[in-house]
């Protein structure tokens, strides 16, 4: 392994798609949705484990959580966790990273990886993410990986390439969109030119700290000035929580990447998805020969199709003649509705804090 190879996992969200389950108290990353055995953010651990030195994985979380992280991977040391106060979107958090390793090694290639997705192909995966390493440390350019799309999906954002790229090639970036409507994503998908966005991100740490001052250039003074002057970690990072707050939400989608000139994609065929609805959790999931999805759950079935059920431990669930339901049950919160309203959990979560409070958040 390339001793200059970094990967930031980035585990401070709170996967309010998933809710009930995934809460804020403790998200959908440091949960096991898929039954395997091992959680989210442990399983992303051992996949970037192959491809960079164990001891070049950083895990970037909310304080709140740091906990949980060493509870759950208890072989990382302190400097490898670490945190922010507030959540202030992901460009103010891949600034402080992108500073702090540049002061563990000026030459770090970086790949930023999201702590919530499944890849089923790991040696594809791991040989994908190490030419784009090698591709960055030679040219000062911003990779994002893009998956050729199998479906007109509306809830990943998509790529569009310059050319036609191959697997493990790197083309030049024309256009990114957000999460589109239908009748685009249609379109997206016949045209042969866009990839869904994996969010996974590769670039040299001088590459990315220069487009961050480029778009950024109030938040990255403030964030150079810290990290120029304060040598000692433990005060350094007393100064980053102090002024973390007065930084502007920002995305690194948005506010760096789709601004940059110098974006590439590089397409992977690895088996790749964002676990990050009910509805894409149920094409991964296990299913009874009536496509229903019981998650670790006591049900009685009568004449029940293609619906998913998560229930406590102790808890039975007696269901007859009902189709395309959730019907998710974390203790405190019952939620039964549609399968396929996946926009309409956040609804119901933005609801529940507006008219109850934030216990049931």
């Amino acid at each position: 392994m390339d001793k200059n190879s970094y990967c930031v996992i980035m585990a401070g969200g709170v996967g309010s798609r998933l809710w009930p389950m995934s809460r804020k108290a403790f998200p959908k990353q440091f949960q096991d949705p898929l039954g395997c055995g091992k959680t989210l953010l442990q399983q992303t651990y051992e996949r970037y484990s192959h491809i960079v030195p164990p001891g070049n994985i950083i895990i970037s979380t909310n304080v709140n959580y740091k906990a949980i992280v060493k509870e759950q991977l208890p072989q990382l040391p302190e400097q490898q966790v670490v945190c922010e106060p507030v959540f202030r979107g992901t460009a103010p958090s891949i600034a402080n990273l992108a500073c702090h390793i540049r002061q563990l090694n000026p030459k770090a290639n970086i790949v930023v990886a999201q702590s919530d997705q499944l890849v089923l192909d790991e040696a594809k995966f791991a040989s994908l993410i190490s030419g784009a390493l090698d591709f960055v440390a030679e040219n000062n350019k911003l990779v994002v990986i893009g998956i050729k799309p199998t479906c007109p999906e509306t809830r990943y954002g998509y790529i569009q390439a310059e050319g036609t790229p191959t697997c493990g090639s790197i083309c030049k970036v024309r256009t990114f969109t957000e999460k589109p409507a239908l009748e685009f994503a249609k379109v997206f998908v016949e045209s042969g030119e866009f990839y869904w966005n994996t969010g996974i991100y590769i670039w040299n740490v001088q590459t990315i700290i220069d487009t961050l001052t480029e778009h950024l250039p109030d938040m990255m003074q403030e964030l150079e000035t810290i990290y120029r002057e304060v040598p000692d970690r433990k005060q350094r990072r007393k100064r980053g929580y102090e002024i973390y707050t007065s930084f502007p939400t920002a995305s690194i989608d948005f506010n760096v990447m789709e601004k940059a000139d110098n974006v590439y994609v590089s397409v992977g065929d690895f088996g790749w998805a964002d676990i990050g609805t009910w509805d894409t959790l149920y094409g991964f999931m296990p299913k009874d020969s009536d496509g229903n999805v019981i998650m670790n759950s006591n049900v009685l079935k009568y004449d029940c199709n293609n619906n998913v059920v998560m229930l406590p431990k102790g808890k039975l669930a007696v269901m007859e003649g009902v189709d395309d339901l959730l019907v998710i049950d974390s203790g405190d919160v019952l939620m039964i509705c549609r399968k396929g309203s996946e926009g309409d959990v956040r609804r119901f979560l933005n609801d529940a804090k507006m008219k109850i409070g934030d216990k049931f958040a």
